[in-house]
């Protein structure tokens, strides 16, 4: 029983990495959900995650190398997040791969990216795991996770 947990815990991630089932756009931001995930290097790289819900609340976790360490809440506009939508999907994401991790140079963050979309009980999403240290990632999804990073001194956290 042990090994077909063990086994399971490592498939349903690749499975949703690799989901053919697409995110679809032009929907309600109310059902979306967005998180980007900043993983660590051998540096002093920040190390986050910050989640983006579809009724504009934002949750973000510092746990190294960032201005705060913990938990803390905010929440964005309607149009600011309405915007982000349209970025991702110009982004096209439902064509991206679900990983760029050619290593063409060592020790780089990675950044892990996961658009979710809820609606009458089913979710579908895409999952993109992207290290830095790949040169063939798309600038505009780059441009992106930059977008939300800026986001951490234009919110009011409480």
């Amino acid at each position: 029983m042990r090994l077909i947990i063990v086994i399971m815990s490592m498939i349903v991630p690749v499975f949703m990495g690799c989901s053919t089932a697409s995110v679809p756009m032009r929907d309600s931001v109310d059902s979306y959900t967005v998180k980007l995930e900043r993983t660590a290097c051998r540096g002093n790289c920040p190390v986050y995650a910050i989640s983006i819900y579809g009724d504009g609340t934002v949750e973000y976790e510092g746990f190294m190398n960032t201005p705060f360490k913990g938990k803390r809440i905010g929440v964005i506009s309607k149009d600011t997040l309405s915007s982000l939508i349209r970025d991702i999907e110009s982004v096209n994401i439902n064509a991206l791969q679900a990983e760029y991790v050619l290593q063409t140079s060592t020790d780089m963050p990675s950044v892990i990216f996961t658009v979710l979309h809820t609606k009458e009980g089913l979710i579908r999403g895409k999952r993109i795991i992207d290290y830095q240290g790949d040169a063939t990632a798309p600038e505009a999804l780059r441009m992106l996770y930059n977008r939300i990073d800026s986001w951490y001194t234009l919110i009011q956290w409480q």
